[in-house]
């Protein structure tokens, strides 16, 4: 994903993406939001549904989560493997933060390598999309860029949001040649020092947990990183005419798995989120983690 249409209501900060509704603020945030609340979204933005979480970082497992890092990144904590791939990866990259002006001249090529290895639905955005996109992004956006250290070419960029003491990757873009030599490793292993030892953030976040597409990049981050899952509750309200349409399909989704085609991706990943929300109509109660 690049590029999103965002909002703030009431001090929390909202963004709208395939006409859905969900959080920029950080997870451990209160959204404050109820059914009335949840509908006055939907209409005031025309979307059809909204989501957010509750009792973030619970002690429970739960069908939804969000992977995320807390503590100091020190390499000796992480494994032999793992420290090498780092090692090995500083010595051809150099990770730092990257401005916007070198993002917009250099990044949708990055972008184009990346996208190639994701299996999603989402369209692919054109050189013009992609620098409206990075310039209309919010101001609590940080960007990193990888680069090899023997041409200078970017090889990776990382779009960071930045705010209420904690940090989301919100986006990692990486040219496929540059894996096998390890760039992942000296981007995440910086950033993740820069965020967590030296301004000293709650912790690092790389999202909710995917059903749109699998990038794999949640196992990676929790077996070579020390991530892990933060467990929420998934609250979702759709727009009135949804609704009934919803419960109709969704004793089939087995049949959109299984379909070709992107209109059926797309309701498949509905009902997918359906099965999650339904999985709490009897909750465990939980406790939080996170303080």
């Amino acid at each position: 994903m690049i590029g999103y249409q965002y909002f703030r209501s009431d001090g929390f900060v909202w963004r709208k993406h395939q006409s859905t509704l969900i959080p920029l603020s950080m997870p451990h945030r209160n959204a404050n939001v109820n059914l009335i609340r949840a509908l006055l979204l939907l209409v005031s933005h025309r979307a059809f549904l909204i989501r957010w979480e509750s009792n973030f970082d619970g002690a429970n497992p739960t069908e939804w989560w969000h992977v995320i890092k807390t503590g100091k990144e020190e390499l000796d904590d992480l494994s032999a493997s793992t420290r090498s791939k780092v090692r090995r990866g500083m010595r051809q990259f150099d990770a730092a933060p990257l401005d916007r002006a070198q993002l917009l001249d250099e990044g949708h090529t990055v972008y184009l390598a990346a996208f190639e290895r994701y299996e999603t639905y989402e369209q692919r955005v054109s050189k013009e999309g992609f620098i409206k996109a990075i310039q209309e992004l919010p101001p609590e956006t940080e960007f990193w860029g990888v680069r090899d250290k023997a041409s200078g070419k970017l090889v990776a960029f990382s779009e960071n949001l930045v705010m209420d003491q904690a940090c989301f990757y919100l986006s990692i873009w990486l040219d496929p040649d540059s894996l096998k030599r390890y760039s992942t490793y000296a981007l995440i292993h910086t950033m993740n020092s820069h965020y967590l030892n030296a301004r000293e953030m709650r912790y690092v976040s790389d999202g909710a947990r995917s059903i749109s597409h699998d990038t794999a990049i949640h196992d990676f981050l929790i077996s070579q990183f020390g991530f892990r899952k933060a467990y929420a509750r998934l609250h979702v309200v759709y727009f009135p005419l949804l609704s009934p349409t919803v419960h109709v399909l969704y004793p089939f989704r087995r049949h959109f798995e299984r379909a070709r085609g992107r209109l059926y991706r797309k309701i498949a990943v509905l009902l997918e989120q359906e099965r999650i929300r339904r999985s709490f109509f009897r909750p465990p109660v939980q406790t939080s983690m996170l303080q």
